[in-house]
């Protein structure tokens, strides 16, 4: 990378390489990793910091005339529909595309339950998926797909116009899985593959310019005990797996921390950042109205 300027794309192309050679990014590219998180996958959305960011990102894309009748936007690696959700009532179609059966039969479930027809569901592997055509606007939230320069590329050549992207910005601190991964692993896990900067350098050296918005806040999530255990072994082994002693030893840990109700809350401090967009937009030229 010396002969590479930072301001270039093929800098950002291979230092996206580097951070992606390693066994968490592996894992967390498999359908059988987040199909053991669905069940308690939507436990998030019961946090009020939470709630007013996803608020905000559709309060932000309504305003933007983004969400609009005619227009049919693409939701890539959604999860249980967290934002599809919300977006289907003001648009055309939104088409949710994940690689987990667990976490489209959730999205299917809400479907149902809010009577939306509107809500296309695909299961397939964005990497390997072939989009049949472009969408007004392309979508995602806190996926691993964004550690790649490819995965960015079929993103934006997958859109007509926007590109909606949200992720992590710098902080992401769990003190409870913190001193799990001390106690197992002997360090805490690194979380910073997937932040703000790759994806924002590599766009913007291709000649965009991302517009910013920043979120902080603390996200809790109250679970019983065995769930907030069996959650702690599921981050951790994503890095390696663990012995049978070793999942003892922090189901032991969390049913210390339970009340009286058998309940263990945790709280992650965090930072997001919501980026939009538009490729009618370069970063050399402002536009005045």
């Amino acid at each position: 990378m010396k002969d590479v300027r930072p301001d270039s794309p093929e800098f950002w192309e291979q230092l996206s390489k580097a951070k992606c050679d390693d066994s968490i990014n592996q894992k967390c590219l498999k359908p059988e990793t987040w199909n053991k998180a669905a069940a308690t996958y939507d436990d998030l959305e019961k946090c009020k910091d939470y709630q007013a960011q996803v608020t905000e990102i559709i309060n932000i894309l309504q305003q933007k005339g983004i969400l609009d009748k005619k227009n049919v936007i693409a939701d890539i690696a959604c999860g249980t529909g967290t934002y599809a959700i919300r977006m289907a009532p003001f648009c055309k179609r939104v088409v949710c595309i994940d690689i987990s059966e667990g976490m489209l039969a959730r999205l299917q479930e809400k479907c149902s339950r809010y009577s939306l027809s509107n809500i296309e569901i695909i299961q397939a592997d964005w990497q390997s998926y072939e989009p049949p055509k472009q969408y007004d606007m392309v979508f995602c939230s806190m996926t691993p797909l964004l550690r790649k320069t490819d995965n960015i590329n079929k993103l934006v050549a997958s859109a007509k116009r926007f590109i909606g992207i949200v992720t992590w910005a710098g902080v992401r601190r769990n003190r409870l899985l913190a001193e799990v991964c001390r106690d197992i692993l002997g360090k805490e896990m690194n979380q910073k593959g997937q932040d703000i900067t790759t994806t924002f350098n590599y766009l913007y050296s291709l000649g965009m310019a991302p517009h910013l918005t920043f979120f902080t806040g603390c996200w809790e999530r109250t679970r019983p005990a065995k769930i907030q255990a069996e959650n702690l072994i599921w981050r951790l082994e994503m890095k390696r797996p663990l012995s049978q002693k070793e999942k003892e030893q922090i189901i032991k840990k969390v049913e210390k921390l339970a009340d009286r109700e058998g309940l263990v809350k945790t709280v992650s401090t965090v930072r997001t950042c919501f980026m939009l967009v538009d490729k009618n937009q370069n970063k050399d030229r402002i536009y005045c109205r």
